[in-house]
């Protein structure tokens, strides 16, 4: 077993040495860290000792690097006491008396700081946004989306010549983030802004963790007889090619994906938003075609703007889209939420979500939020296989929706903690302008606009003029 030590010196003068030791494969990434490299990931599957090794290399860092502040974050604040404020004192005694209980930071004798945050929703992030950490751990990062990760990337930064900012991540398969951790350190494929030299994969199972194999033998035994193969594989293994808990199981982008062409003049349009103040607000442009099928043609997708801001955009988008010519859909539909009036110092005001976007022309609709009838019929559309979209004009349709999980409570619907703006969006469209199969006979009482859909969807109709990408 290899071990680290560093010095820190005590407010009174004193030296106190803390001996931190490291395993083999916790070494590679403190390794990973002193080198710089920007984004290391160390795991992948139960009891390889991640939350240990981030904790220590947090430590080591700040010890060594006096003044500078570190961030070790997690889902909930409960997963952090249980799995690093708790354990760490128990090490350490003596730091219960260096813990600020309100301020959930760790002020160290060097000048160094340690904040433990956590961020249970995705807006939660935004807490930390400003703010800037020359060291910042994110564990169990499968239960982040990308937009928090994108989010907290921004303040992984220093102004100090000789310390470099570094941002380590500790994890397992599955969670709302499976989809996007897999892609960038697993699978390597990396979108235009990112720098694949910044980022390093370090797997580690069960069986790199010595130290817990001699205290609890039995523990390799325990996963191996989960009677869940998937859950098996991704826990003992730290396999990333399944996907414990995915909700859209049927999803299969080969049968969705199409490449652009000219609406016709007599195929309605229709839009659909999901909208969010502090998180990302999407908006999809649809169009049902002459068989039923329901093709997604464009999106938008941003985050950080005003109701009307969004409005502003989402008309220009709507306005310029050339396979439409600039054609206005029949009805958009909306989040109930938005004709929430909003309170400004305990008082209401005379103004709405809803109601801005109808000040900049964009006029909505409520749409029915019957989320688990909502997700039947688009889970519908996927297995006949009446769901289409553009395939160079919906990004995050593509990267979101197949990576959402299961809500553990409530399996029949999606974990809200997800990156489900798209999803919710998508959901509200299909509720009111799609045809399941399964319901042929009672369509008709659904939705505004089941009397154009029928229509259109009648057989003697002229086929769709689309081909798969």
């Amino acid at each position: 077993m290899a071990g680290r030590a560093r010095k820190i010196n005590r407010q009174s003068g004193g030296v106190l040495e803390f001996d931190i030791r490291l395993q083999a494969k916790q070494m590679l990434l403190l390794e990973a860290v002193e080198s710089g490299i920007r984004y290391p990931f160390y795991g992948g599957a139960k009891g390889g000792g991640k939350s240990y090794a981030s904790r220590m290399i947090m430590l080591a860092m700040l010890m060594k690097h006096p003044g500078t502040t570190g961030l070790l974050i997690r889902r909930t604040f409960k997963q952090l006491a249980g799995n690093h404020i708790r354990p760490l004192f128990m090490q350490f005694p003596e730091m219960r008396d260096w813990y600020n209980k309100t301020d959930g930071v760790l002020s160290l004798p060097n000048g160094s700081e340690l904040l433990f945050g956590h961020s249970e929703h995705e807006d939660d992030i935004f807490a930390y946004q400003g703010q800037e950490y020359d060291f910042i751990g994110v564990e169990e990062v499968t239960q982040f989306t990308e937009f928090q990760w994108e989010m907290l990337s921004t303040s992984s930064r220093t102004a100090k010549m000789d310390v470099k900012p570094v941002m380590w991540a500790t994890g397992n398969p599955g969670g709302v983030g499976h989809a996007w951790v897999k892609r960038v350190w697993i699978d390597r494929r990396f979108e235009e802004y990112e720098e694949p030299n910044e980022y390093a994969f370090i797997p580690a199972t069960v069986f790199d963790n010595k130290i817990l194999l001699t205290a609890d033998p039995k523990y390799i035994k325990i996963l191996q007889a989960m009677k869940n193969e998937e859950l098996k594989r991704a826990y003992l293994h730290g396999d990333w090619d399944i996907y414990p808990g995915q909700y859209f199981s049927q999803w299969n982008r080969s049968d969705i994906e199409v490449k652009s062409f000219e609406i016709p003049l007599d195929w309605p349009l229709f839009g659909s938003v999901d909208y969010g103040e502090s998180s990302p607000t999407s908006f999809g442009l649809y169009t049902v075609d002459y068989d039923g099928i329901v093709i997604r043609l464009f999106e938008y997708y941003r985050a950080g703007l005003s109701a009307s801001q969004h409005a502003e955009e989402i008309k220009t988008l709507i306005e310029g889209f050339v396979y439409t010519d600039g054609r206005w859909p029949d009805l958009v539909y909306a989040d109930p939420s938005m004709w929430v009036k909003r309170r400004v110092d305990e008082e209401a005001v005379n103004d709405t979500a809803s109601g801005m976007f109808a000040e900049k022309g964009v006029h909505l609709t409520r749409a029915n939020n019957d989320r688990i009838n909502g997700w039947r019929i688009c889970k519908d559309a996927l297995v006949h296989k009446r769901f289409k979209a553009f395939e160079s004009w919906n990004d995050n349709l593509f990267r979101t929706v197949p990576a959402l999980p299961r809500d553990d409570r409530k399996p029949e619907d999606v974990d809200t903690h997800a990156e489900d703006h798209v999803a919710d969006e998508w959901r509200y469209l299909m509720v009111h302008c799609y045809k399941p199969i399964y319901e042929e006979d009672d369509f008709d009482t659904r939705g505004r606009m089941a009397e154009v859909i029928n229509e259109l969807t009648k057989p003697d109709r002229r086929k769709s003029r689309y081909t798969r990408a």
